[in-house]
């Protein structure tokens, strides 16, 4: 038999005692007598468990189940929160308890989160409800700052008071299996904000929401990269996913992929204000559903976007942004009576833009005249000079360098014959490729031509083809050069092209189409 000396034997009993008395990997509620009726502010005590618990290095406090009242609970490091199945943490509806204005938060904090089968509820309606004027309520239900290695995984986050959750300046987050459900007429409760924020992973979790879903932000020269969103069902009363509108650093390097869409008035949107760059942003394998009833109220004038990128100023002095590299694949739209609107700016194109295998569904006419582009900000009151939502199309594009359109499919089941539509309509475009562009209408135009471009150059159109119409399939304004179609269907079609200008020889090919 091997001996071991004494010394070893001491070395061994010292490590056990030192750890049997420093870890205590989990703290029950249940053990510290806090009261969980739902009526009883328990924040402090709470929070004397959570101190504890890091103090000792970490570990998780659970809560079994029961009503657990708080303001501003600050989450620290390598401490988890473990909701259990009947466990709701309930915001106070005392504004005074909030000090800071969070209900849930943590300031430069590590390797800690919130997990379980529970639910947070922000108590929020009783900060809105019936209610006029400038609401007093917490500034957010969860506010993460400056910190890293956050999880938050399977819990239910209902009836929030502000926006739902902030990631500001955060590095790391795993956000996973969640619920997070808000009245539709929930003011600002947005979803799930990364703000200057890197490396943050959204997935498998369902949103419906008074606000926007997923909404990335950047400041004070800090970008937003690396964002993953992947296998959620959203709902929102404003957009889905909104890139901007404060937008001072870039944003940048993210995908939004198998993502179902129901019932939102913008469905993917860009609002690029503050003079951040917005590029390398893919969105693929998504369903996008717009608004199913819009009425066209005084405060939504612009309608519904499937899709809508935008530049614009906040400040006519201010400085301008940059989109470029931005990736649309197998995207099903079905829209109620909207449309989509890609518009840059005079001075500052977008550019490099793909759309490929683009199914796009539309049920509805309704008139664009007097229609205005949603702004994100309700400081601009004057018409924008890239304002081009009240053409009647169904894509609009302005301002554009590098236009990549392939396998795009337009069904339209109207059948009123009210209010025509251009399938595209663009307007100083540089370099505009379309391929294997189909459309199928209940009743064709008679006045509007499918396609139409402006003040562009470098136009081409390739294994195309269009159902019957009485009207041009391609009609060009002034300032258009360089136009190419071959191997289109053109049999349908009674007039191919029409120009409000004699085009110099050379200017346009036409070959190898079918009639």
């Amino acid at each position: 038999m091997k001996k071991y000396s004494s010394a070893f034997f001491i070395l061994i009993f010292s490590v056990s005692l030192i750890f049997a008395g420093s870890e205590k990997s989990i703290y029950n509620i249940g053990d510290y007598k806090i009261a969980n009726d739902g009526k009883t502010n328990v924040t402090k005590e709470i929070q004397a468990v959570i101190d504890e618990c890091t103090g000792a290095g970490g570990g998780t406090v659970y809560f079994p189940a029961g009503t657990y009242m708080i303001a501003a609970l600050q989450l620290k490091d390598n401490v988890y929160l473990e909701l259990s199945a009947g466990a709701t943490l309930f915001g106070s509806p005392v504004m005074d308890d909030y000090n800071p204005k969070y209900t849930i938060y943590a300031m430069k904090a590590k390797n800690f989160g919130i997990k379980g089968e529970g639910t947070i509820d922000g108590n929020g309606e009783v900060f809105w409800k019936g209610k006029t004027g400038e609401l007093v309520r917490p500034n957010r239900l969860l506010f993460f700052d400056e910190s890293s290695y956050i999880r938050i995984e399977g819990i239910k986050i209902f009836n929030s008071p502000n926006w739902n959750m902030e990631l500001q300046f955060c590095d790391f987050a795993w956000i996973d299996g969640i619920t997070m459900i808000s009245p539709q007429d929930a003011p600002n409760t947005d979803g799930i904000d990364p703000t200057s924020s890197t490396n943050i992973f959204i997935s498998n979790s369902y949103f419906d929401l008074g606000d926007d879903v997923i909404c990335p932000k950047s400041l004070k020269g800090r970008p937003t990269e690396n964002l993953v969103v992947t296998n959620c069902v959203m709902r929102s009363d404003d957009s889905a996913i909104k890139l901007g509108t404060r937008s001072e650093a870039p944003i940048r390097n993210c995908i939004f992929s198998n993502i179902i869409i129901k019932d939102t008035q913008y469905g993917l949107a860009f609002f690029a204000k503050d003079g951040g760059t917005f590029e390398n942003i893919r969105f693929s394998n998504i369903s996008i559903e717009t608004a199913l009833k819009d009425d066209n109220s005084n405060d939504r004038p612009s309608g519904s976007y499937a899709i809508f990128l935008d530049i614009e100023k906040r400040k006519e002095e201010g400085p301008i942004s940059y989109i470029k590299n931005v990736y649309f694949n197998d995207i099903t739209i079905n829209s109620n009576d909207g449309h989509i609107l890609v518009a840059g700016w005079p001075e500052q194109k977008i550019e490099n833009l793909y759309f490929s295998n683009i199914n796009y569904n539309l049920y509805n006419h309704r008139t664009f005249e007097g229609s205005k582009k949603p702004r994100g900000v309700k400081s601009l009151k004057n018409k924008a000079i890239n304002d081009y939502s009240d053409i009647p199309s169904n894509f609009t594009f302005a301002y554009v360098k590098n236009l990549n359109i392939d396998n795009l499919v337009i069904t339209d089941y109207d059948s009123s014959g009210k209010y025509e539509r251009h399938m595209i309509w663009g307007k100083d475009i540089e370099g505009v490729h379309i391929n294997q562009f189909k459309n199928s209408v209940a009743t064709p135009n008679k006045a509007l031509s499918l396609f139409h471009f402006e003040n562009s150059t470098d136009i081409s159109i390739n294994s195309s083809s269009a159902c019957k119409t009485d009207s041009p399939f391609l009609s060009l304004g002034k300032n258009v050069s360089d136009v190419t179609l071959m191997y289109n269907d053109f049999r349908k079609v009674k007039e191919i092209y029409k120009s409000v200008t004699e085009l110099p020889k050379g200017e346009i090919y036409i070959e190898n189409n079918r009639r």
